[in-house]
């Protein structure tokens, strides 16, 4: 008859996610998605209101620095940085809100800095766009709801 060896019982894990109460040093603003501070409509949106017209450039460096202020601000509690849309993506928003008619080009034109780059076109809010909110959060699901 064999001999069996003795089984060593493995030690359980800590649970990873503990129930903690809120902690006073984080923020209790919402994060990723959820957060409008940073989301690219409603930031697209705020800056137009605040500068009256604007290229799809000027916006989208503005957001990344608003991205990197929150950013900091995270790091210095403990949490994870978010990521920050890139350019291609935005351009996608900034799109969408020209097929809504949320947003509409002005006279104004800008020469490229570089000879490979496109001319800079400026835009302005519409009327529609002022009033507009839902198109602002979520311009695809307003355009196409079977899609959500």
């Amino acid at each position: 008859m064999k001999r069996r060896k003795p089984r060593i019982k493995k030690a359980q894990k800590e649970p990873t996610r503990k129930g903690k109460g809120p902690d006073p040093n984080h923020m209790t603003i919402p994060w990723g998605r959820g957060a409008s501070e940073h989301r690219p409509g409603l930031f697209s949106e705020q800056y137009l209101m605040e500068h009256g017209e604007a290229c799809a450039a000027d916006v989208f460096y503005a957001l990344r620095e608003n991205v990197e202020r929150i950013n900091k601000l995270r790091i210095e509690i403990g949490e994870k940085p978010i990521r920050a849309c890139t350019y291609n993506s935005f351009a996608k928003y900034w799109h969408w809100f020209k097929l809504l008619r949320l947003i509409e080009p002005v006279d104004r034109r800008e020469a490229p800095i570089y000879d490979f780059l496109e001319e800079r076109v400026f835009y302005r809010l519409t009327d529609k766009g002022k009033t507009e909110v839902r198109a602002w959060q979520d311009p695809i699901a307003v355009a196409h709801p079977e899609f959500r």
